[in-house]
């Protein structure tokens, strides 16, 4: 695809962090048209929960292909979805999530407590977790994303990006996403849609980052 003409932005729906190779970071870094956003799902940072989710990776091999995608591509921007709570899951299964929340430092997160589905193996497992226990562990994890976020977003002010801008807003108002994913509002017209922009970012925020087209 990205062999074709006119073909300026690929997007794509997110890899198994187990079928992430050097060969694949290496292809995803260098080529300048794939979008420089990936969505690695992590599910949990507990190398035992993972076992018995049966995701074929560990807590280590997950960390290692993050920090070799962040050294390969500086500016990629890295989102992912956890589950709490799923079942045998102790508090030292639950810290190694967050260990990795902390050294990942994703900047978007899908978080969810886990829910038993009927005729799953994990509904019938021992030790499901209380859910009080799980709701507790969600708003914590969310919290201290939260607080990552904050400190990631803080951190563009003032830089351009180029957006892509495909969406009218009211207030005579337009919005795109970055290479890396982030969604940018701006003054603008209905001329802008569909094209290319520099955007200088003057107030960041978590949702949105607001800036002027330069």
């Amino acid at each position: 695809i990205s062999q074709i003409d006119g073909v300026e932005r690929i997007r794509f729906t997110s890899p198994h962090p187990l079928h992430m190779d050097d060969k694949f970071l290496r292809e995803f870094s260098s080529n300048p048209k794939i979008c420089k956003s990936m969505h690695m799902p992590l599910q949990s940072g507990s190398t035992a929960i993972l076992k018995a989710m049966k995701r074929g990776y560990t807590k280590e091999w997950f960390l290692d292909r993050a920090n070799k995608l962040r050294s390969l591509c500086p500016n990629v921007s890295i989102s992912t979805d956890i589950i709490v709570g799923f079942p045998g899951e102790s508090d030292e299964d639950f810290e190694d999530t967050m260990d990795v929340l902390e050294k990942v430092r994703f900047e978007q997160v899908f978080s969810f407590k886990y829910s038993a589905r009927p005729l799953t193996p994990a509904a019938t497992m021992p030790n499901q977790i209380d859910d009080a226990i799980a709701s507790a562990r969600l708003t914590r994890l969310q919290s201290r994303h939260n607080e990552i976020l904050d400190e990631i977003v803080a951190a563009k002010m003032g830089q351009v990006y180029e957006v892509y801008f495909e969406e009218l807003r009211a207030d005579g108002m337009i919005a795109g996403r970055t290479d890396n994913n982030f969604l940018v509002q701006a003054k603008g017209s209905e001329e802008f849609l569909g094209k290319f922009a520099k955007v200088k970012i003057t107030q960041p925020r978590r949702m949105v980052l607001n800036g002027q087209i330069i």
